[in-house]
């Protein structure tokens, strides 16, 4: 994205939280992207193994989220504490006339949400969601097969987030419940839904099974895996799938078949981890996958046989880019242009819900 009409232009930005996602996935983009300044961070109790003043001596710090809205200096506001708070932080930037990016997943009730996007139009102000995994190279390949019409009529899609971690989640991931906006359902779920949403819309129905599979039973309040089916009107199956005991390696990502070809694609995205090792977003390296780790399509030729092609991902745009596109959105008044606006992640909220209420009774959902 073109940001040389803003050059003379600067998004002052505060961040509400100071844990493994403000230090992983937003401060290291705030702080290398020229029309982005990091102005505060709010962290309650800092600690000699966690201290945002220790890391980050130049800019404000504030122990409340009050205390931060107050600032005249700052026009925008990140929120990247656990699920459950953001509804009332999100209201509290709003009506102090911030602009807002929350994390996902974004609210966790269809009422809450529509009561934000209700304030953020009284004041004029913009909401952008933190779907981040809409820029992974992967998806953004996937993206392109399916624009480009490579797959012909699509039939079933699977789209998996699978690890094998047999310990407990000790952060909201695992505390909290899914009414709450905790579990593997708000947590991984969030994203997978969004990125089905993305490409395709609301799905016509859902079918959902939410499950424990460390104790070896269903669990709705605080499942590590999901089993999903969003059915669309063409016939077309998205499975969504989250588990935390996947015994594999590399853990598969897609598997994509349409009348043309089918698609697989196997391991992570490296953005997360190479964040999380120190890599800066300035790196030349970057977000780009290792070698050996291209997806395989298979494709039917015009003479009907089968050809098997590797396929390179496509290379990412980075993270950067939704918040390069939320800061133009800001400065242009455009919510047109916001990248990931609180309208979709409220439609993701509708189908989360509805895989819910899906699991609740066994039954499928109509959306």
């Amino acid at each position: 994205m073109d940001f040389s009409s803003l050059a003379d232009k600067t998004l002052r930005v505060g961040v509400v939280g100071y844990g493994f996602a403000a230090k992983v996935f937003h401060i290291p983009f705030i702080r290398t992207l020229p029309s982005l300044e990091l102005q505060a961070i709010v962290q309650r109790h800092p600690t000699p193994q966690s201290s945002a003043p220790t890391d980050h001596p130049e800019v404000k710090h504030y122990i409340s989220a009050e205390q931060l809205v107050e600032d005249s200096s700052c026009d925008m506001v990140v929120i990247t504490t656990p699920p459950n708070t953001h509804y009332d932080l999100a209201k509290l930037c709003l009506k102090a006339r911030k602009h807002i990016l929350v994390e996902k997943p974004f609210i966790s009730r269809l009422e809450d949400a529509d009561n934000l996007m209700r304030l953020a139009s009284e004041v004029g102000r913009l909401i952008c969601v933190y779907q981040n995994r809409r820029f992974d190279s992967d998806f953004l390949t996937v993206q392109k097969l399916v624009q480009d019409g490579a797959f012909g009529r699509i039939h079933e899609i699977d789209s998996h987030f699978d690890y094998y971690r047999p310990e407990s989640a000790e952060s909201w991931r695992g505390q909290l419940s899914t009414t709450e906006g905790g579990g593997a359902l708000f947590d991984l779920g969030s994203h997978l839904i969004d990125q089905a949403y993305t490409l395709f819309g609301l799905p016509s129905s859902v079918y959902g099974r939410l499950l424990n599979q460390k104790r070896g039973c269903l669990d709705l309040m605080h499942p590590d895996s999901v089993h999903a089916q969003l059915n669309y009107a063409d016939g077309m199956i998205v499975n969504i799938r989250i588990s935390d005991m996947s015994v594999e390696s590399p853990q598969r990502r897609f598997w994509i078949r349409g009348t043309k070809a089918s698609y697989k694609k196997d391991g992570m995205d490296p953005q997360e981890a190479q964040l999380e090792s120190g890599l800066l977003p300035t790196s030349s390296n970057f977000g780009i996958e290792r070698a050996g780790s291209e997806g395989r399509l298979v494709i039917v030729r015009k003479d009907g046989t089968i050809e098997e092609l590797s396929r390179p991902s496509v290379r990412s745009q980075n993270y950067g880019a939704l918040y390069q596109g939320f800061a133009e959105a800001v400065w242009s008044g455009n919510e047109d242009m916001v990248p990931v606006s609180a309208l979709q992640a409220r439609e993701v909220l509708r189908i989360l819900e509805s895989v819910y209420a899906s699991a609740k009774v066994d039954q499928v959902v109509k959306l």
